[in-house]
């Protein structure tokens, strides 16, 4: 009898976010096992599409996963006012009658990334896996019910996600960092004098601070230096276009791309703001693509950063410190380019293998 796995998540398809690149990288590794896979998930907008060669496409793969795409008559992303309010309801709305439609049998196994989906499956008794990326005061109260039920469980990405969820068994909440994907991320022994930074440039509204980057960097006496930004950022990246430095701007690369560019470049920059969420619950999937990449890291002196696996090896600067950041840089461009084979520990394949083995 084929074991199914049905991964429900109030995320839309295609996108250019490490959220969704995250989910298709997880299924898709999940559908190379003996699993029969299958993703639901709402179709928010125009672009949105459940058409398996439009994803396939987008993301670069080829494996066979059943896609459902569910209509999705709510209001976010339909008014421009109080779009938080409109997600919360719509995310509430669509969790309950999706996990009405679509659950099946307390035998099959179930992944979502929505404490509410969660929340509703446990409430059926369901074998469910909660991927928990920040935590609020009500998302501990849904996720501290839900696993009341004996076959719900959670990943929390961080240490501290997991410490403010508090669970009664511990066994019942691992951490998990996020991991690369190995289709895509490797190591080329001939490294350039690239720098590159590689994601959006501002979260919830607020600028990661990429803005140090280009700081007195002319200034540096790096030969043949060049920075690379990589970025789906259509409007603020334009900012950036005109810099008196060596740079080269991409705006829509797929992961296979991006890979190729990070295999030969010398230092990876993982900047990021202060805030509550990048301080203490962020685990930056392009962290681990760097080091897979074999790439030496400049970042932001941050808790979640000092806590990162392999974090010895990061070069650290003061946020908004320009001298600060500077020493990082030149260190980490003077500093050879090791790869270690720890690295392997942190790909999508080895955390697949860790996310079956929680459902047992």
């Amino acid at each position: 009898m084929v074991k199914k796995l049905r991964y429900i998540t109030y995320q839309t398809f295609p996108a250019r976010t490490a959220n969704s690149i995250q989910t298709i990288s997880t299924i898709k590794h999940l559908s190379r096992t003996e699993l029969e896979t299958t993703l639901i998930y709402p179709l928010r907008n125009k672009k949105s599409s459940d058409n398996i060669v439009d994803i396939q496409k987008h993301y670069n793969f080829e494996d066979q996963i059943n896609l459902i795409g569910t209509i999705h008559p709510l209001p976010f992303k339909k008014i421009k006012y109080f779009e938080k309010y409109w997600y919360l309801i719509s995310h509430l709305l669509w969790s309950f009658f999706t996990v009405q439609k679509y659950f099946s049998s307390e035998n099959e196994m179930y992944f979502t990334r929505s404490e509410w989906v969660f929340y509703f499956l446990s409430k059926k008794n369901a074998n469910v896996i909660y991927e928990c990326h920040q935590i609020s005061k009500f998302k501990k109260i849904l996720i501290n019910k839900s696993l009341k039920k004996e076959k719900s469980k959670v990943i929390a990405l961080t240490d501290e996600i997991k410490n403010e969820i508090s669970p009664l068994k511990e066994s019942k909440v691992q951490i998990f960092s996020s991991g690369f994907d190995d289709d895509f991320f490797y190591e080329k022994s001939e490294k350039k004098n690239h720098i590159v930074y590689a994601g959006s440039l501002f979260r919830f509204g607020k600028s990661r601070g990429l803005e140090i980057l280009f700081e007195n960097l002319s200034k540096l006496k790096i030969d043949n230096l060049k920075i690379i930004i990589i970025s789906s950022d259509e409007n603020e990246i334009k900012s950036f276009e005109h810099s008196n430095i060596d740079l080269e701007i991409y705006r829509k690369l797929n992961q296979a791309e991006v890979g190729e560019i990070l295999s030969s470049a010398k230092v990876g920059l993982l900047i990021n703001n202060s805030s509550k969420h990048a301080e203490l619950y962020s685990s930056p999937l392009k962290y681990f693509e760097y080091i897979a990449a074999g790439l030496n890291v400049v970042a932001t002196d941050l808790i979640s950063h000092r806590k990162l696996p392999l974090s010895e090896e990061i070069n650290f600067y003061d946020e908004g410190n320009v001298e600060s950041f500077e020493r990082a840089l030149i260190d980490a461009v003077n500093k050879e380019n090791k790869n270690t084979t720890l690295i392997k520990d942190y790909s999508m394949t080895a955390r697949v293998n860790k996310i079956l083995h929680l459902f047992k």
